[in-house]
């Protein structure tokens, strides 16, 4: 593995582990073994390092919803697995997002970039899950914003949310996730697909 690309897995590692504001560059550079000035001939600090991360975060994003499996269409259940994986594994950036962008200008307007592309994405693959005869035909465009932002909102939030209210395993929140989420879309399938989401809500107990 490349430096550049070493220092990227190991501050994503510690930034979830103790959280943006308590890791430094030199504890990236420790973690690693290097110099901080190895670090800093390829990030000039902790903000490029965070925007570099939040790239790869997009990549992967994108990909998950223009993505087909051997030429097959993804289906919902198994979008909404990966998608809560994708969140996990950058949870910090879900955890800490509006401290990240009050303090990064940049950032900030990437985000916004990012939710406005993603929201698009959600709703090109709906319409596609219609014609798979997966989910029921909504005709009111208020109706499809009103789902894949509620969708979103809920998703990206979930970790802040209860692990602000709740003691259990943070793993767990990501579980209890999808979950809700699948509860939420249930009432949006139709056919073979809504007897697979009831069966999925029913597997395990919402912690």
């Amino acid at each position: 593995m490349k430096t550049k690309d070493k220092i990227i897995a190991v501050s994503i590692e510690l930034f979830n582990r103790s959280g943006v504001v308590a890791i430094t560059t030199n504890h990236i550079a420790k973690e690693m073994d290097i110099s901080p000035g190895n670090l800093y001939f390829h990030f000039a600090n902790k903000e490029e390092i965070i925007r570099q991360i939040f790239r790869q975060m997009q990549k992967e994003t994108y990909q998950l919803w223009l993505s087909r499996k051997s030429g097959k269409l993804l289906p919902p259940l198994e979008v909404i697995e990966m998608n809560f994986e994708l969140f996990w594994k950058y949870r910090f950036f879900h955890r800490e997002m509006y401290y990240l962008r009050r303090k990064d200008p940049l950032l900030s307007k990437l985000w916004k970039v990012h939710i406005n592309k993603v929201l698009k994405l959600m709703t090109v693959m709906y319409k596609r899950w219609i014609k798979a005869g997966w989910m029921r035909p909504i005709q009111s465009q208020d109706e499809i914003h009103f789902l894949v932002n509620i969708l979103l909102a809920t998703a990206s939030t979930f970790l802040q949310f209860f692990e602000s209210a709740d003691r259990i395993p943070p793993r767990k929140h990501v579980e209890n996730g999808k979950k809700y989420v699948a509860r939420f879309l249930e009432h949006y399938t139709t056919g073979e697909m809504k007897d697979q989401f009831a069966h999925y809500i029913q597997s395990e107990p919402l912690g």
